[in-house]
């Protein structure tokens, strides 16, 4: 073989070789232990909507006053081989910042900060990239736990921690927005059982298709969730949630 070719070959190994290393994370297989992986650009993401009406399921007219805040998380789940596409079940545990300012303890026009909490549980989640789960906060709620500028801090200024629980395990985390401690949800006092699942409000008739079966077996919305573990340090090449800065 010519020094030439010589060169061209191992020219060739070298530019396959960097093209291993610049496939993204999410394109590769997660772990076995982790086979629920939160969307980089989008695991967590809120929206203002109306109720639906159950007589017609027709989204009504928004009116001042009664948006519901509608969070949704976007997630990838990844079987293993030799068994079947789907997980029997996936549970989901999350935590909305708000600020109570009718707190007495709270300083005037600051109040303190809370979490407003809830768990919701799909069964026969089917395996693929591009899965859905969704839970809501009605609107006396979100005007409750607002600042004097009204119910889009839980969109401009208020964060959202989410974690995806397999039989108890911990398999990945999100935050909405970064925050300099990755401990931040576990600092307010917590608000629970104003976080509902689709079965317990009139989203029960949201987007059927968009999501996967809700267990009903649970009673609340999140009473029965297990006390938060410590966040993980996903692997850089595993996972595709952000790790929050320290």
């Amino acid at each position: 073989m010519s020094f030439r070719a010589m060169e061209l070959r191992r020219h060739h190994a070298i530019i396959f070789f960097l093209s291993i290393l610049s496939v993204p994370a999410w394109s590769q297989t997660p772990p076995p232990d982790r086979p629920v992986l939160f969307n980089d650009q989008d695991g967590v993401s809120v929206s203002f909507v109306t109720a639906p009406s159950l007589s017609t399921s027709a989204q009504a007219t928004p009116i001042s006053g009664t948006q519901w805040l509608k969070v949704e998380l976007h997630y990838s789940v990844t079987t293993k081989p030799k068994d079947p596409p789907f997980l029997s079940s996936v549970t989901f545990n999350v935590w909305i910042e708000g600020r109570d300012l009718y707190d007495p303890q709270g300083q005037a026009g600051q109040g303190i900060a809370v979490v407003l909490t809830g768990t919701a549980t799909y069964v026969n989640v089917p395996s693929g990239k591009d899965n859905y789960a969704a839970l809501y906060v009605s609107p006396n709620a979100l005007t409750r736990y607002s600042t004097d500028t009204g119910i889009t801090d839980f969109d401009r200024k208020f964060n959202i921690h989410a974690e995806a629980t397999i039989n108890g395990q911990l398999s990945d985390w999100y935050d909405r927005k970064k925050e300099d401690n990755p401990n931040w949800y576990k600092l307010p006092r917590v608000v629970d059982g104003l976080v509902y699942r689709a079965n317990q409000c009139s989203f029960i008739v949201d987007s059927p298709d968009r999501y996967p079966t809700l267990s009903l077996e649970e009673n609340s919305s999140s009473s029965s969730a297990p006390p938060p573990p410590p966040p993980p340090t996903p692997p850089p090449s595993s996972s595709p949630s952000p790790a929050p800065t320290q």
